[in-house]
């Protein structure tokens, strides 16, 4: 999900049928862009969900979505996005989009006046993938930063994301050519760290 300002937050990057959908919310106050990209493969893949789980306000809730025995996560997302305007659009913003071997973990903490619904996305296929993660990005009180994640040597990205502190939220987050890059801002009281994490196959 690629987005044209640090006030524009993800709550939702997740797989619908061939399609890639995305839910943003936008705090500037003024009109911005956001892009769902899409990574298309023809190798075969199957979407598991993990459970739904309501967020109320003020609080953070993490979803993991499972690959079956022998199968690993190869891309995944999340849904906690509520169209809307005003007060009546989901404010959950995602701090966790990763892989855990079999596993896909999301991450949101609701930033909104009402409850919402959080639910994790896992693409999984039997192609062997391997994950990488970055160095920390040490983002300062009220700063925004980027950490990118790099595949090794011949290996194209078909997932990634990353992850902090619940208080790190997404700006965006996107492939590159060779790797995955987010870009986050820190709402917390102190320093806090941001990682990305990618994962890669042999094309």
């Amino acid at each position: 999900m690629r987005t044209t300002s640090n006030g524009v937050f993800l709550t939702a990057t997740w797989p619908s049928g061939i399609s890639w959908v995305g839910d943003v919310y936008n705090e500037t106050g003024a009109p911005q862009t956001f892009t769902p990209v899409a990574i298309c493969t023809p190798q075969p893949h199957t979407v598991r969900t993990g459970t739904f789980v309501s967020v109320p306000p003020g609080q953070t809730a993490t979803v993991r979505a499972a690959c079956d025995p022998g199968q690993v996560a190869a891309g995944g997302g999340l849904n906690a996005g509520s169209r809307g305007t005003g007060s009546d659009a989901g404010q959950a913003y995602i701090s966790q989009s990763s892989d855990i071997g079999q596993e896909w973990v999301g991450r949101v903490t609701n930033h909104g006046p009402r409850a919402t619904v959080l639910q994790t996305y896992a693409r999984c296929t039997n192609t062997p993938h391997t994950a990488y993660a970055s160095a920390p990005t040490r983002l300062a009180q009220g700063a925004t930063g980027t950490a990118h994640a790099e595949c090794g040597a011949g290996e194209v990205p078909t997932g990634g994301g990353g992850l902090g502190n619940p208080a790190v939220d997404f700006n965006e987050s996107f492939p590159t050519a060779t790797g995955w890059t987010v870009r986050a801002t820190n709402h917390g009281s102190v320093p806090l760290d941001l990682f990305a994490r990618v994962t890669c196959t042999r094309p």
